[in-house]
């Protein structure tokens, strides 16, 4: 029986780990980008805690994730085992340290509150199902994937203001911040933390070991806009021009609406600009993701511009902690 080591992951691990989660697969779900860190499908934050899986030969055969989502008390993992090792014990392994991990980290988390860890996986990935039901996590929420194949570009409707999200410029995130909050509020998840003591005390972040990071996997300029009603910020759009899986695909990250504004053309002026800027890019197919059982029935807008689901992804997670539920899990 082969005999394996676990321990934490290092910059330099960077190209086996890709190579192991994109062995068997059409379409890659890792790359090293031009800083040499690891970017895979879902964006993991670089902060986030990381292991890998050694055989006798040192060579890695697993790698997984925990990162803080929300505020210590929602914590995410992600990785993957490669293909001939699984059933071995390896995915089993890194759960357990995500779990570990994820138990550890939530003392962080404001007293009372209940803490879970979650995993996302896409509905064909069946072996990974298993796995994590029998480590007793359950499937809670589905995600809709879809996609539209762009062949012109659409002129916006109304006299409404849309103009490019200067993403370096603090002024508008501060223009924009507000209106993702109140936008978000009513969706699944959804939560306002209670003033309450945390169990440690907020320590003072060190920026000096921070990584180099390459920023054309995150939000790209000249692809994200912001609405305007009147001089007032009425919602947003962030999107990616360069993604892991797909070339010459752009994504949709979010779109939000100040509620009050909402039904107004709001989203769809900014839905209809991301595309035009895709467009006018040579950028053909657009994809994004969305809650399938969403309390705003956002799936309803993205098909009424001619998306089509092309795949489900399932939101798994296991209580790590018990105490008062915060989050909007119901209408």
């Amino acid at each position: 029986m082969t005999s394996y080591t676990l321990r934490h992951y290092t910059s330099a691990d960077a190209p086996q780990v890709v190579d192991m989660l994109n062995a068997n697969r059409a379409n890659p779900r890792a790359v090293v980008d031009g800083a040499g860190n690891i970017r895979l499908i879902r964006y993991v934050p670089f902060s986030s805690s990381k292991v890998v899986v050694e055989d006798e030969q040192k060579n890695i055969v697993g790698y997984a994730y925990v990162a803080d989502k929300e505020n210590n008390f929602v914590f995410e993992t992600g990785g993957g085992v490669r293909p001939d090792h699984w059933n071995t014990g390896v995915g089993s392994m890194l759960i357990q340290w995500a779990e570990e991990e994820a138990f550890q980290l939530s003392a962080n988390a404001p007293k009372g509150v209940r803490c879970v860890l979650q995993v996302n996986i896409f509905e064909s990935d069946d072996e990974a199902i298993r796995l994590f039901e029998e480590a007793g996590f359950s499937n809670i929420r589905t995600w809709a994937h879809y996609d539209i194949q762009l062949k012109s570009e659409h002129p916006l409707s109304g006299d409404m203001k849309i103009r490019s999200f200067d993403l370096d410029n603090d002024d508008d995130w501060d223009l924009v911040s507000p209106v993702q909050d109140a936008a978000f509020m009513d969706h699944w998840g959804a939560y306002s933390l209670p003033p309450l003591e945390s169990a440690e005390p907020e320590v003072e972040e060190n920026h000096e070991d921070e990584p180099v990071i390459d920023p054309s996997y995150s939000n790209a300029q000249g692809y994200c806009f912001i609405a305007f009603v009147g001089d007032e910020a009425a919602g947003g759009i962030l999107c990616n021009a360069k993604l892991v899986e797909f070339p010459n695909t752009g994504r949709v990250g979010s779109v939000f609406t100040n509620p009050k504004f909402r039904r107004k053309g709001v989203g769809k002026n900014l839905m209809l600009s991301a595309f035009n800027a895709f467009y006018q890019n040579g950028m053909r197919r657009v994809i994004l993701d969305t809650d399938a059982q969403s309390f705003t029935d956002s799936a309803k807008f993205y098909t009424r511009f001619g998306m089509k689901s092309y795949r489900r992804e399932f939101l798994y997670e296991k209580e790590i902690r018990a105490g008062e539920e915060i989050r909007r899990l119901s209408k």
